[in-house]
């Protein structure tokens, strides 16, 4: 059972990126129907970020012709949440803690709708969430990590949720027993290096920096996950919805497209995507599509499975009530 300050301490950090942007006026994403944002934080990883490469969206049937797309990268999912609460956008990715704390704060105006899954996490053939410490570290298991500061991307976010169900497991506070120490994901092997912190959280993307440093493997999310759980979603403004509703319908079609293209086109896309994000062709090779990467074969959402992860979100104490997910997401613009 999560004390009085430790759901305090969850719940603040849940909300602490889009407080106060509940009642902002105006049409959230512009006014032009046939002008769509989309916010995204790990590039590649994230889906929807490739349709930002000029030579996938050739591919694409709608792109330039029924809609036009302006793609962002955010540092965190809150952050992103943040654009559509101030209008600059109309769908982003969030994951587990920031679509809770969307939902139930209502921080984006007229609130939020989940339209598709991005991936998964904790599956068992595949990538899940791995903390790591430097080699010559003394942390080895996860009952080390008492009086550890950890680095995360950001708190309040799915990431964080990972460390916080292992840390409740262990009997620690999250807000009393570690240290949190924000920075982001591309500075995490140099932080663990220069000692800046003592573990540290990768995502796919980066994890095989880790994997080539040697680090220690601490624990993953399959350690404190029994089953494979949805972590990542798209989801929009309810306002946009209403708005452009056709626009996003195309975008639906697209996003459809850039999944059934990089599956077909696997080695072209590693070979776009590392030039278009700057990122070593190695590092994207190491892990987009392999058993480095999450499970990430199915984009409907699956309710039951989505429900639970929601009330586990109320369990650990990132919201203060379960909500029906059936009101907050839908399979319907999946063509």
């Amino acid at each position: 059972m999560l004390t009085r300050n430790r759901r305090s301490f969850l719940k603040a950090s849940a909300g602490a990126a889009t407080v106060g942007l509940t009642g902002l006026a105006g049409c959230t994403g512009g006014s032009d129907p046939n002008s769509l944002g989309f916010n995204f934080t790990v590039p590649i990883e994230n889906l929807g970020s490739l349709l930002d490469i000029p030579d996938i969206q050739d591919e694409l049937p709608n792109v330039g012709d029924e809609y036009d797309l302006e793609v962002s990268q955010n540092s965190s999912t809150p952050d992103s949440l943040n654009a559509l609460a101030s209008g600059e956008s109309d769908m982003c990715l969030v994951t587990t803690v920031s679509y809770a704390s969307a939902v139930t704060q209502e921080a984006v105006p007229g609130n939020v709708t989940m339209i598709a899954t991005d991936f998964w996490d904790a599956h068992p053939g595949h990538f899940g969430f791995t903390i790591y410490s430097h080699t010559d570290s003394d942390i080895t298991e996860p009952k080390d990590l008492e009086g550890a500061t950890l680095g995360v991307n950001a708190t309040g976010t799915g990431i964080h949720a990972v460390y916080v169900r292992q840390l409740l497991e262990l009997g620690l506070d999250p807000d009393e027993d570690v240290e949190f120490q924000e920075q982001s994901f591309p500075t995490f092997t140099e932080a663990l290096n220069d000692g800046i912190f003592d573990v540290a959280i990768y995502p796919a993307l980066f994890a095989g920096q880790a994997r080539a440093e040697g680090f220690n493997e601490v624990f993953r999310s399959q350690d404190v996950w029994d089953e494979e759980y949805p972590f990542a979603y798209i989801v929009a403004a309810n306002n946009s919805l209403e708005e452009k509703e056709e626009a996003i319908r195309s975008w639906m079609e697209d996003y459809v497209g850039v999944i059934d293209y990089m599956f077909e086109n696997r080695d072209e896309v590693v070979s776009l995507a590392s030039e278009h994000f700057d990122i070593p062709e190695q590092a994207v090779d190491g892990f987009f599509l392999t058993e480095n990467d999450y499970y990430r074969d199915n984009i409907e959402i699956d309710m039951d499975k989505l429900q639970f992860t929601m009330d586990e979100m109320d369990e650990m104490g990132f919201i203060d009530d379960k909500f029906d997910v059936e009101e907050y997401a839908t399979n319907d613009y999946i063509p």
